[in-house]
């Protein structure tokens, strides 16, 4: 959801080596997360540059992948980065996509961004693709407690924005999210938060539990550690 130029520069790609370690390790456990299951078709929901789908293609030589991604900005990187592999197609749009015609949704990096309608539209419209014994995997920054200090400071030296104000940090840290966020509106309707700060994944897990059954929540990177001490969530539902 990202509007940023280049989606690779400040992820899988970005100077620094601990940011680009997580952001491979988000991957790899999201992919993981599928525990031996070959989906025919897989859909990234929110595919940012398709790096996702070409691990997925990896991973699981004969699926098919379709990478939804309505930002033109994005999509046009992902077109650039997977646009030209067997199997991948890059969509702006999920209207054409028949019902119950996934065998596994993955959406990274996506709901951190969206507000509460928006969240509940793409919750329904996952659940309308995916297939009976179909499985959703859901990964999202952890934005509270002891890790939103680490957050804060990492992004304190490198820009000032929303997401570096110490108050709202400080906030943050004490798992208090009620404050509000910076909302961008479109045009036609709708719209989206530029910056994680003030994300809360306790909002999510009661969102989603009312269209999915959560069947395994992992952290990460230190899946021993509660959320808080980590950067991101897994999560591997199924449809209720």
């Amino acid at each position: 959801m990202s509007i940023q130029p280049d989606y690779a520069s400040i992820t899988r790609a970005d100077p620094n080596p601990f940011k680009r370690y997580l952001q491979r390790k988000r991957f790899e456990e999201a992919i993981a997360l599928l525990n031996g299951r070959r989906p025919a078709l897989s859909i990234d929901y929110g595919a940012g540059d398709g790096e996702l789908a070409r691990r997925l293609r990896q991973a699981c030589p004969d699926g098919e992948v379709i990478c939804f991604e309505p930002s033109p900005q994005l999509r046009a990187q992902a077109v650039a980065h997977v646009g030209a592999l067997s199997g991948v197609t890059v969509v702006a749009g999920i209207e054409g996509i028949a019902d119950a015609s996934a065998d596994a949704i993955f959406c990274l990096e996506v709901f951190e961004h969206l507000p509460p309608e928006e969240t509940e539209a793409a919750l329904a419209q996952m659940r309308r693709l995916l297939k009976p014994d179909g499985v959703l995997i859901i990964g999202v920054p952890v934005e509270t407690g002891p890790v939103a200090w680490v957050k804060g400071w990492f992004r304190g030296r490198r820009r000032v924005d929303f997401d570096t104000d110490r108050d709202r940090i400080a906030q943050a840290a004490r798992g208090d999210l009620r404050f509000e966020r910076l909302r961008v509106d479109f045009e036609g309707g709708g719209g989206y938060y530029p910056h994680h700060l003030g994300f809360d994944y306790r909002d999510l897990l009661a969102r989603v539990k009312a269209h999915f059954v959560i069947q395994k929540r992992r952290s990460s990177p230190l899946a021993l550690l509660p959320p808080e001490w980590n950067s991101e969530l897994n999560l591997l539902l199924r449809k209720r």
